[in-house]
C-alpha cells in the first residue's frame, strides 16, 4: 500500500520542455556566441533538440564550448550553465493539464513531497509560480548541477515517514533520475512519459511500475 508519494516537477507538474527551455536555452546560446561560441543560434538550437534525448542542458553547453567554442567560451562557462538555470522566471505558471485535480485529490490521502533536481533559487521559483508549494509536506531541491541524485532523498523521504520502501511512489519522466533512483531502493516508479526524459526504459535494469502519458491516467493506473 502506497503511504508516501514523491513528485518531480519539470516536465512532469510543469511543462519545462514546451514552455520554458527554449526560450531559456534561445538566450544562452545568444550569450555564448557573445562569448566566442562559433555556431548560430539555429545550429545550437537544432544540437540542443537532439542532444538532451541524452544528456542534460549542462552537458549540452558543456560539449559546444569545448567542440564549437573558444577559450573565451571555455571560461565562461560556469556563467552560461547558470544563465540557463537561473533565468528570470514568470510569477505565475500553470500546471499541466490534470495536475491540480490530482494534487487536490492526493494531499488528503498521503503524504505528498515535491523532489526536483536543478538550480535552488530556480526550481523554488517555478514551484511558487505554480502555486503547488502547500501541497507538500516538503520541498526537495537536489542539486543536479554537482550531479547530486534524487537517491538519497529518496531514502531520507522513507526514514522520515517510517514506511517501507514499497510504500513510495515516485513519479517523473526521467528515467536516468528518478526513476532510476526508485527502482534502485525498492520504491515503486511511475514514469510520465513526457518532455525531455532522456535514457531508454531498455536500458534500465529493472522496468517502472507504472506508465502514463497525462495526469488524467494517474488515479486509475497507480490505482490511488
Amino acid at each position: 500500500m502506497i503511504k508516501a508519494i514523491a513528485f518531480d516537477l519539470d516536465d512532469t507538474l510543469l511543462d519545462t520542455s514546451g514552455l520554458l527551455a527554449p526560450q531559456f536555452a534561445l538566450a544562452t546560446f545568444q550569450f555564448m556566441i557573445k562569448k566566442g561560441l562559433k555556431l548560430s543560434v539555429e545550429e545550437c538550437e537544432e544540437m540542443r533538440k537532439e542532444l538532451v534525448k541524452t544528456i542534460s542542458h549542462r552537458e549540452v553547453f558543456e560539449r559546444l564550448a569545448h567542440e564549437h567554442g573558444t577559450a573565451e567560451t571555455v571560461e565562461n562557462l560556469p556563467e552560461i550553465i547558470d544563465h540557463f538555470y537561473n533565468p528570470a522566471l514568470p510569477h505565475d505558471l500553470p500546471l499541466m493539464p490534470g495536475a491540480r485535480e490530482n494534487l487536490d485529490y492526493l494531499k488528503d490521502k498521503y503524504s505528498l513531497y515535491l523532489v526536483t533536481a536543478g538550480a535552488r533559487t530556480s526550481q523554488l521559483a517555478k514551484a511558487f509560480a505554480l502555486g503547488i508549494v502547500k501541497d507538500f509536506k516538503k520541498v526537495i531541491v537536489v542539486n543536479s548541477l554537482i550531479k547530486h541524485r534524487k537517491y538519497d532523498t529518496f531514502l531520507q523521504i522513507i526514514k522520515d515517514e517510517e514506511i517501507q520502501p514499497h510504500e513510495l511512489l515516485c513519479i517523473g519522466n526521467s528515467l536516468v533520475s528518478e526513476i532510476a533512483d526508485a527502482l534502485e531502493i525498492g520504491a515503486i516508479a511511475c514514469h510520465f512519459d513526457h518532455g525531455e526524459s532522456r535514457g531508454h526504459v531498455e536500458n534500465l535494469k529493472r522496468l517502472p511500475h507504472f506508465y502514463i502519458k497525462t495526469h488524467k491516467e494517474l488515479i486509475d493506473t497507480c490505482k490511488l
